[in-house]
């Protein structure tokens, strides 16, 4: 019987991007993907990560995303240095550009993987819209949960809050006289209705560990960061740890 052991690490912003976009990379229904039927993989800071790690290329942290909370501001990237836009996987060949013809193709098992600026502890997702009629998802999950798509959410635990459900009715393109940034509403995403892989989720796909969150927080550079213990066989654990070295030492710049 193997030996049981544990560990405490401290995961900073980045490092948790770059881990959870290992461990989605890593999954045999992406690479699948990568070869036949379709996805999507739209801008952002954690699928940025998706995008290194599967095609060993780095579309830039500013280049991808659209959406963006900087300087206290709700806003978006300037659309004069953003790159081409979201990844298209289509029966094997890569691209780049709106996803909604790409979109009309889907069936059942394929996959459209976005980030989310929220989770709950139920499980729940939330992304902010700052498009009036929706941005990509709100095309995107309709054709999904009428055709049998899967929706695969990497998100952070910085991003933890008490409750999605609550948030409704609070958000939305008028609905707040003064806002920092630009207006955005906000779409709910139910638990059950994606795949959401956090930081302590990529550890179970990664190495099989049994992960919890612990603490959170810091100064300096690690604001935010996730203060982690997780458990198993003492391979596992010796494998988990090693990733992770290697993500502090080996990471994206402004990841």
């Amino acid at each position: 019987m193997s030996k049981e052991t544990s560990a405490l690490v401290v995961l900073r912003p980045g490092e948790a991007r770059s881990l959870i976009g290992q461990a989605v990379a890593s999954l045999e229904t992406v690479q699948e993907k990568t070869r036949s039927g379709h996805m999507v993989i739209v801008g952002g800071s954690t699928t940025r990560h998706i995008i290194h790690h599967l095609l060993k290329e780095d579309p830039g942290r500013d280049t991808f995303a659209v959406g963006q909370i900087k300087n206290a501001l709700l806003g978006e990237t300037p659309q004069s240095t953003r790159g081409p836009g979201p990844y298209l996987f289509d029966q094997g060949q890569t691209s780049r550009g709106w996803p909604a013809p790409l979109l009309e193709k889907f069936g059942p098992g394929d996959i459209y993987i976005k980030g989310a600026n929220a989770i709950d502890p139920e499980g729940n997702a939330a992304i902010l819209l700052g498009s009036p009629v929706g941005g990509s998802i709100g095309v995107a999950l309709a054709i999904l949960h009428a055709r049998g798509g899967s929706l695969i959410i990497p998100v952070t635990l910085e991003k933890l809050i008490p409750s999605v459900p609550r948030t409704h009715g609070l958000l939305g393109q008028r609905a707040n006289g003064r806002v920092m940034g630009n207006p955005v509403g906000l779409i709910p995403i139910m638990a059950g209705s994606a795949t959401i892989i956090t930081e302590l989720d990529a550890m179970r796909i990664l190495a099989n560990c049994d992960a919890t969150l612990v603490a959170a927080g810091g100064v300096d550079d690690c604001a935010g960061a996730s203060i982690i213990q997780f458990q198993g066989n003492v391979e596992n654990v010796e494998k988990m740890w090693d990733i992770i070295l290697e993500v502090q030492n080996k990471n994206l710049p402004d990841a």
